[in-house]
């Protein structure tokens, strides 16, 4: 079983006070959290490698979602190793959680620092391809332009292609790559943060930003 939950589009499923499509012979388990400041309660099989740690089980006996289990259910289409690059935005005063950020993780999957927030962008398979190529020159010191020495990129262990940088200079090379995503950086919401990323991992392609 590759989900641990069902997720539907973010805007429909914060209305839905539960959902459960697993199933029938998965170990169920629940626990509840905010998403956006809306309650949610998540079902999922608690055999599955999310439910990955003995701090995680205590922590979710008093029936508050671990980071590591929000993050599944927020990115169904991933594997759990893939989803190892993102955390958990959590706010302890009002209790929510937000969209994933790209960034290491504690104990709970929650974010250990400020992280910037990622959303997944609409792309092509040859526009990710192409990512991943400019982030090895990059990684390789290969990247030949100005944007050379601004731009820095690193294979995160859940084979992840990251490419960091501050938001001009990954909207500029984006754009010279030809992908739309350089579009959805130059949104001044965007472009008002200092640093930005783009990650590239199973296909999918998420733009990680200081702007919500």
């Amino acid at each position: 079983m590759r989900h641990l939950a069902f997720i539907a589009p973010l805007a429909g499923l914060l209305a839905l006070p539960a959902i459960w499509p697993g199933p029938a012979n998965a170990a169920p388990a629940q626990c509840s959290t905010k998403i956006e400041g809306e309650p949610v309660t998540i079902f999922y099989d608690d055999e599955e490698p999310t439910y990955s740690s003995f701090r995680e089980r205590v922590f979710s006996r008093r029936n508050t979602c671990p980071g590591a289990v929000v993050i599944t259910y927020l990115m169904p289409d991933l594997t759990a190793e893939e989803r190892l690059v993102f955390c958990a935005n959590y706010d302890p005063e009002t209790r929510s959680h937000s969209l994933p950020a790209q960034g290491p993780r504690d104990a709970f999957g929650r974010c250990e620092e400020p992280s910037n927030t990622c959303k997944l962008v609409n792309t092509t398979k040859e526009g990710a391809l192409g990512l991943v190529g400019l982030g090895e020159e990059a990684e390789e010191g290969t990247l030949t332009g100005r944007l050379s020495s601004t731009i820095s990129a690193v294979t995160h262990s859940s084979g992840a292609m990251v490419l960091s940088g501050n938001a001009g200079s990954i909207s500029s090379i984006l754009t010279t790559a030809g992908t739309t995503i350089g579009t959805a950086l130059s949104t001044p919401a965007v472009l008002a943060g200092a640093a930005a990323s783009v990650v590239v991992i199973g296909g999918a392609v998420y733009l990680c930003s200081e702007a919500e």
